[in-house]
């Protein structure tokens, strides 16, 4: 039986439990100076010092076409690798391993350093009426090389692992998603050809940091659009990377374009935690890559009964640990009220503090 607090194995590292931080966007990259530890650090610390096993970064832009805004973090920035080396010593030295999850925000991107359109997979506009430009197969063939040049820079600068993103609505999960996806080319059109580009990225990071070094991914089950990737699309794209030798695999949903195809329902009822669990379990049923299970987990005895429903190696939680940093030492200690959280997503905004945060600033 797997206990929350023993010491295992996900994704090729070894944690001391199963409680991992899953990606949030983080606010923290100044422009000027092209720095972030300083600003990232202290709450890095604050999550290992109480118990987090593993935190992911937020994401970061792997080239100038990719970033949501100003504050995500450049990792093309000549002070890239000194700054995340400053937060992986950080981290280790607390007993935590760190995982940079790397990104293109496709048609999300909004700081686009050169001047030109957001990027996706086919022409479309934004909700603004501005244009998103179609890719070219040699810009796909760019996009590639860049995610494959930011893991190396993360494996020099001492990351324990990369995660790739293709979740949630941003570049590779556009292109997964026959919502965004209109090609008829070799990346459009069947799921084969919607996930080529996937693949691409996976290879090409595989090669570049070696057979040794976990890369991990994020991926959507369900886009919650219409069309959206079907159940049977979305296992067989996790077959075929963990055939590729994937490392881990972190099942998430939702294209977050509408309020419909956001994966953020209140959770306010035991029945409520878990909302893609099953799809996590029915994937670890085949996988030999560890299956991570994220979104909507707040009760420490809920936790346990998933983690032992099938193969589920790990759970991440993100909103939790913005609302209660100490959340998994106090659980840990025997406290095992649930998470305060109940996924309002004012934390997603830096203007705002959750209710139960604001109140202990």
């Amino acid at each position: 039986m797997k206990k929350l607090f023993e010491s295992t194995v996900v994704g090729g590292l070894a944690l001391r439990n199963r409680f991992i931080r899953s990606a949030t966007f983080e606010y923290a990259y100044d422009n000027e100076t092209e720095t972030f530890a300083d600003k990232l650090l202290p709450m890095y610390e604050r999550l290992a010092t109480n118990g987090v096993a593993a935190i992911i970064t937020g994401m970061v832009g792997i080239d100038e076409n990719s970033r949501a805004g100003s504050v995500m973090v450049k990792a093309y920035a000549q002070s890239f690798v000194p700054e995340l080396s400053k937060l992986a010593a950080g981290v280790h030295s607390l007993g935590a391993k760190l995982i940079v999850q790397i990104n293109h925000c496709g048609q999300k991107a909004r700081t686009i350093d050169n001047g030109g359109s957001p990027l996706g997979p086919s022409d479309a506009s934004d909700a603004q009426g501005n244009p998103i430009k179609s890719m070219s197969q040699e810009q796909i063939r760019s996009v590639v090389n860049s995610f494959a040049e930011t893991a190396v820079r993360c494996q020099r600068a001492g990351a324990d692992a990369v995660q790739i993103h293709a979740a949630h609505g941003y570049l590779l999960s556009e292109f997964l998603n026959p919502y965004f996806n209109k090609r008829t080319d070799a990346y459009g059109g069947s799921i084969e050809g919607r996930a080529r580009i996937v693949f691409e990225v996976y290879d090409a990071v595989r090669n570049a940091v070696g057979k040794d070094y976990p890369v991990w991914i994020k991926i959507n089950c369900n886009d919650l659009t219409e069309p959206s990737i079907a159940p049977q699309e979305f296992q067989w794209v996790c077959s075929e990377l963990d055939k590729r030798g994937i490392d881990a695999i972190e099942v998430s949903g939702g294209a977050m374009v509408s309020p419909e195809s956001a994966s953020t329902p209140l959770i306010k009822k035991e029945e409520n935690e878990g909302y893609f669990g099953r799809e996590a379990l029915k994937l670890g049923e085949t996988a030999s890559a560890s299956i991570i299970s994220v979104c909507g987990y707040r009760t420490p005895q809920i936790i346990e009964e998933w983690l032992n429903k099938g193969n589920i190696q790990a759970i991440s939680l993100c909103r939790p640990l913005i609302s209660e940093p100490d959340l998994i030492a106090r659980w840990e200690k025997g406290d095992m009220r649930k998470a305060r959280c109940i996924s309002c997503s004012k934390c997603f905004n830096p203007e705002l503090k959750c209710i139960p945060f604001a109140k202990d600033a």
